[in-house]
């Protein structure tokens, strides 16, 4: 929780997401156990998309980058998340807590107390931050 903890600070602090999101390398890597589940992240750098990246690396997870032309998003925005289970997620706190979810249950660590203070801050900083942090383009990207 620590190092999720840690994320959560850090890009509450504004200036590490702008400093990482362009030094954030899409990771792609194959699966070392059958239990794994193949995360497939369908997205951008001019999204939110970095933020997912920097979740699952800070969480040891590993991500797979997924082709737009196919993002299962019923609107086709991104970023958007899928597994070998046949589970979507979109919207990047949605993604974070799915993120969080799974590493939880590869450490066999699900604990409520703290499920719900990671929920609360990522859902703080969607609502608080998301305007001072991701300023939008006049191209409308972020």
């Amino acid at each position: 929780m620590n190092s999720f903890i840690s994320f959560l600070a850090l890009s509450a602090g504004c200036i590490s997401v702008s400093a990482f999101s362009s030094s954030i390398h899409y990771l792609t890597t194959t699966t070392s156990s059958s239990t794994s589940l193949t995360l497939t992240l369908y997205g951008s750098q001019g999204s939110r998309s970095p933020l997912v990246n920097w979740a699952a690396n800070e969480l040891d997870l590993t991500l797979t980058m997924g082709d737009l032309a196919k993002n299962p998003h019923p609107f086709k925005q991104i970023p958007c998340l899928t597994d070998d289970n046949d589970v979507v997620v979109f919207e990047s706190g949605a993604i974070l807590n799915y993120l969080q979810l799974k590493a939880d249950e590869k450490k066999d660590d699900i604990d409520a107390k703290k499920s719900a203070a990671i929920t609360s801050w990522i859902s703080w900083a969607n609502a608080s931050l998301d305007p001072i942090c991701f300023l939008e383009t006049p191209d409308g990207k972020v």
